[in-house]
């Protein structure tokens, strides 16, 4: 068993010191990023079909308006799409999927998008949501069930065809806990996005279904369902004139911040020349100084807790998404006596005008009061 551990041990850290290493050249020579945008189904696949609406062409027509944004706002990194035209890759739906998947890696992607609408029989449904790998046995389960709405076959990996043992699994368990963090980082910007530029309900990140190509895939990726197609407002307004622009820059938006926040950056704007990134890195540097400072000299005040845990955490660690390295620990009581936390405030209604901003990212955020390093409740 301990020989086991240490194979997998070895397969995890593997990639993860990749990464790292990827993470450090960015602020040095900007690597070219690489990005693929996945419009769905295509050929004799036309997905959900709702009156004039067939899912293949409308996610197709979105995909090539993202690219085109993307291409515009962010010169520096390369976009394919997976189709250009009304194709797929094999008549067999399963084998399409692993194409797809396929293609994104040897593009060397660093993201994976792919664009689907949704449908149910139940009409009241309506909204934007975004699906991510997950390989938990309970959430695995949930996959039968999802799967009936569907009227495609092949979109998925049925759980009980899962090999534990086998290597692909393994590999694929890996995969999944280096890319996991930042596949739902971008899928809760797709869906805030949509939700707030398209007036779409936001249904959130959803997890439990094993896409075929989420599971062959390298890099992070997500499934962005733009909307129901049996909902009579979602309906409504993918017919309207402007829908599918809209659709499409809250979707590039949201790259262009996952991009811009690997690199460190904060504007969704797009991509800055290395000058300015420079510039930006030395404030950057400066002003997580001053942070440090002004916390090492206030010993007691507010702050915002993002997580609590029963062991200690690097502050670089990936969870943190874009406030690795800018939260601190403040010590509590209980089995997770491990709070880390983001920010230094003199006052309550301080640390509260920023709480909206940071639940962003970590929805239970909420703010408590410090004294000397600790948590106090009076």
């Amino acid at each position: 068993m301990r020989n086991l551990i240490i194979v997998i041990l070895a397969v995890l850290l593997l990639p993860l010191g990749v990464n790292a290493s990827t993470v450090q050249n960015v602020a040095s020579s900007q690597p070219k990023r690489v990005v693929v945008i996945d419009p769905g189904h295509g050929g004799p696949r036309p997905g959900k079909v709702q009156r004039d609406i067939a899912e293949k062409d409308y996610v197709l027509d979105v995909s090539k308006r993202v690219k085109k944004r993307l291409e515009e706002k962010m010169p520096d990194l390369d976009v394919y799409l997976t189709r250009s035209s009304d194709s797929a890759y094999h008549k067999g739906q399963n084998d399409d999927n692993k194409l797809r998947a396929q293609f994104s890696n040897k593009k060397g992607a660093d993201l994976y998008v792919a664009i689907h609408a949704n449908a149910l029989e139940n009409p009241s449904r309506g909204g934007c949501e975004a699906w991510v790998l997950t390989l938990d046995e309970k959430l695995m389960s949930q996959n039968s069930k999802v799967g009936e709405r569907y009227a495609d076959d092949g979109d998925f990996i049925d759980p009980k065809d899962i090999d534990r043992k086998s290597q692909g699994f393994m590999m694929a368990l890996a995969r999944q806990l280096e890319n996991e963090p930042f596949s739902r980082f971008i899928a809760q910007e797709c869906c805030d996005n949509l939700a707030k530029r398209c007036g779409l309900k936001n249904l959130g990140v959803k997890a439990g279904t094993v896409y075929t190509v989420l599971y062959y895939s390298e890099c992070p990726g997500v499934i962005v369902e733009l909307a129901y197609l049996t909902n009579a407002e979602d309906y409504n307004y993918m017919m309207s004139k402007g829908a599918k622009d809209e659709m499409a820059t809250a979707i590039s938006d949201a790259i262009i911040t996952y991009f811009n926040t690997l690199d460190g950056m904060h504007s969704t704007e797009g991509a800055e020349s290395a000058e300015q990134s420079v510039e930006k890195q030395e404030t950057t540097e400066t002003t997580e100084t001053t942070a440090k400072e002004e916390q090492e000299e206030l010993s007691e005040g507010y702050t915002i807790q993002l997580i609590s845990s029963s062991k200690e955490v690097d502050i670089n660690d990936s969870q943190f998404k874009s406030y690795k390295g800018l939260v601190h620990l403040v010590m509590g009581s209980g089995s997770y006596k491990y709070k880390y936390c983001y920010g230094i405030y003199t006052t309550a209604a301080e640390a509260k005008a920023d709480l909206s901003e940071v639940r962003k990212s970590f929805k239970d955020a909420f703010v408590v009061r410090f004294r000397d390093g600790a948590i106090v409740t009076k």
